[in-house]
């Protein structure tokens, strides 16, 4: 086994290296030159799959840069950030990060922000579902305690602030949207929402105080807690309301009470 890890070790370090070693060389039989011309080979399907995979994580990004571009993006990406985990669908994490310091892409000030929101999206595809929501569970709850329940939201859910409009920049970008393509970027910082009703993950744009409240769920408040952050910010907000839609589109999924 050790001698095996050896080869695996050798032959990564190979791949990942513009030029090949001579122990690297070694592993294969024949001549240098055809050797290296197989660790060519490899490597190019490697960037291809790395390509592939980080397409399918950004759709949005590559469709702003272009195609070609994000090949060569994927290319960067791979040789600072080599993958760690045998299943692609965790390769990218820091594509983000990535693109905030590298020159060419940093160009594009909300690029960054954009990945940040595709990453989001990502998790949320692959998120367990919850069990349903049963509103009779809550009848067992004494009035007096109920203001201490801690809504709990759908594992897809996340939310993202930022100075740039995310959600309207990600849905403009959809395969599916037919409506006038626009992105109003003089508007004040918001929230992006990420979601998962059914089978298909959602962004959408909340209001303040929805996003006070989402924010303050997803951070393990108590509904009191979190009611009175979107009252800070609305105070006519209404709960009842708010919380019936975010049951129907499972962005809320449960109560617990005092962490239990």
């Amino acid at each position: 086994m050790r001698e095996l890890a050896a080869l695996q070790a050798l032959f990564g370090a190979g791949l990942e290296a513009g030029v090949p070693d001579q122990d690297a060389l070694q592993i294969f039989h024949g001549e240098p030159e055809q050797a290296r011309h197989r660790f060519g080979i490899y490597r190019g399907n490697a960037d291809a799959n790395v390509a592939k995979a980080l397409a399918a994580t950004y759709p949005v990004v590559e469709k702003i840069v272009g195609p070609e571009f994000f090949a060569g993006l994927a290319r960067e990406y791979r040789s600072r950030h080599p993958s760690q985990h045998g299943d692609l669908n965790e390769y990218g994490h820091a594509f983000a990060g990535f693109l905030a310091v590298f020159p060419p892409a940093s160009e594009i000030a909300y690029l960054s922000d954009v990945a940040r929101l595709e990453w989001l999206v990502h998790r949320a595809h692959y998120a367990a579902d919850p069990y349903p929501f049963d509103p009779a569970r809550l009848t067992s709850v004494p009035p007096e305690q109920q203001l201490k329940l801690r809504p709990r939201l759908h594992s897809a859910c996340g939310m993202l602030h930022s100075v740039y409009p995310l959600a309207r920049i990600w849905q403009v970008h959809q395969d599916a949207f037919d409506g006038e393509f626009n992105v109003d970027f003089s508007q004040a910082p918001s929230y992006a929402l990420v979601y998962r009703p059914r089978f298909r993950v959602e962004v959408a744009q909340p209001g303040d105080a929805e996003a006070a409240f989402l924010a303050a769920a997803l951070a393990g408040a108590t509904l009191e807690i979190a009611l009175a952050a979107a009252q800070a910010h609305d105070a006519s907000f209404d709960l009842g309301r708010s919380l019936t839609e975010w049951v129907r589109s499972s962005v809320l999924v449960d109560f617990t009470l005092n962490g239990g």
